[in-house]
């Protein structure tokens, strides 16, 4: 009988504390407070050009806040997301947000942008970044959004796919925009 009274009692205290290391491992919001901001007082070099042609650097856009996302074509989420990341863009581009999409791959723009036919991308599709540039954001998979704030600090990192056009992003997008 006691025996049985402590399996009943140890059930559920397991359970919970399953749950919560659970939750806590698949969060997929992460603040920076580790590697690339301590690493980091500013986001990595990161040198690319734009589709107008012209080459800039993403210490370039300081006064503007910067949401430099990582994919590639043969990622599915990273596809997903696209179109959601082209509204945000639209809609966040009057607040002083610009967004970057950084292409990982190593391969012609031209034949990236085929792969891309008739899926809305955001304005700026950056390709051909070096690989050393990069490594510098430490990406343990990809899509990868990091949130830069107008002084050239990255603040908030977003793993995973995202809608970037729901209500709660926009609500997140708010908050980073007003530190």
């Amino acid at each position: 009988m006691a025996l049985s009274k402590k399996i009943v009692i140890a059930i559920p205290v397991i359970a919970i504390v399953s749950l919560v290391v659970f939750f806590t491992l698949v969060s997929k919001d992460i603040e920076i407070e580790g590697s690339l901001e301590k690493d980091f007082n500013l986001a990595p070099k990161l040198e690319f050009r734009l589709p107008n042609g012209k080459t800039a650097n993403l210490h370039d856009l300081r006064g503007n806040a910067v949401l430099l996302n990582f994919w590639a074509t043969w990622c599915e989420p990273c596809i997903e997301e696209m179109p959601s990341l082209s509204v945000l863009e639209k809609n966040y581009r009057s607040h002083g947000l610009t967004v970057l999409a950084v292409n990982i791959q190593e391969s012609p723009e031209a034949e990236l942008r085929d792969k891309l036919e008739g899926i809305r991308v955001p304005q700026n599709l950056i390709f051909n970044v070096k690989r050393s540039q990069i490594s510098q954001y430490k990406l343990e998979g990809i899509p990868v959004t990091i949130f830069i704030n107008r002084e050239g600090r990255p603040i908030k990192t977003f793993e995973g796919p995202r809608d970037w056009s729901s209500p709660e992003m926009y609500r997140q997008i708010d908050e980073l925009l007003a530190r």
